[in-house]
C-alpha cells in the first residue's frame, strides 16, 4: 500500500504551476534590473497589507465578547493602520525603514548563527562561516546606508523571487507526469 505524502497533480496543475513559477522567475530578473522600483512596489504593497490588516484588526477587536484581550488588538490595529497610511504617503522613508530592518535582520541571524556554531557538535565550521558572512554583509549594508535603500531590498524580493519559481519548478519536475513519487 502506497501513502501519497503530497498530493498528485493534474498534468493541469502542473502546466499551471510551471507558468507561476517562470512568471516569478521573471518578475525576479525584473527586480533585480531595478531594484529601487521593485522595493518602492513592495513596499507599497506592505503598506496596502498593513492599511487592510489594521481594519481587519478593528473589526475583530470590536466584535470580541470580552474585553479581555481587546485593548491590546485596537492597539495593534491602530498601528497597522497608521504604519500602512505612512507607508502609502511616505514610500521612500518606508522602503528605507523596511531597508534598515533587513539589515537589522541579517545582522541578528548572523550573531545567532555564530552563536550556534559553538553549540552544534559537528560541521560547526559552516554555520561560523555562514554566521561571519551575514554579519559582514549587514555591516556593508550598514556602512552604505542610506543609499543601499535605493537597490538592497529589490535585490532581496529580486532573489526571493528567482529562488521561489527555481523552487517551483523543480516541484514540477520531481512529481512528473505520472505523480508524486
Amino acid at each position: 500500500m502506497t501513502i501519497a505524502i503530497r498530493p498528485p497533480l493534474t498534468s493541469e496543475n502542473r502546466h499551471m504551476l510551471r507558468i507561476s513559477a517562470w512568471l516569478a522567475i521573471v518578475l525576479g530578473v525584473l527586480a533585480i534590473l531595478s531594484p529601487f522600483y521593485a522595493g518602492i512596489a513592495a513596499t507599497l504593497l506592505l503598506g496596502c497589507y498593513f492599511l487592510v490588516s489594521g481594519v481587519l484588526e478593528g473589526i475583530v477587536a470590536f466584535r470580541a465578547p470580552s474585553w479581555m484581550g481587546t485593548i491590546g488588538l485596537i492597539a495593534l490595529a491602530i498601528i497597522s493602520f497608521v504604519a500602512g497610511i505612512f507607508i502609502l504617503v511616505h514610500p521612500l522613508a518606508g522602503l528605507v525603514t523596511i531597508t534598515l530592518v533587513c539589515i537589522a535582520a541579517i545582522f541578528i541571524s548572523g550573531i545567532t548563527k555564530l552563536f550556534w556554531s559553538f553549540k552544534v557538535p559537528s560541521g560547526n565550521w559552516l554555520l561560523a562561516l555562514s554566521g561571519l558572512l551575514s554579519i559582514v554583509i549587514a555591516g556593508m549594508l550598514f556602512y552604505n546606508f542610506p543609499f543601499t535603500a535605493a537597490w538592497a531590498f529589490g535585490v532581496l524580493v529580486g532573489a526571493n523571487l528567482i529562488a521561489e519559481g527555481v523552487m517551483m519548478l523543480g516541484f514540477v519536475h520531481q512529481t512528473g507526469e505520472e505523480g508524486p513519487h
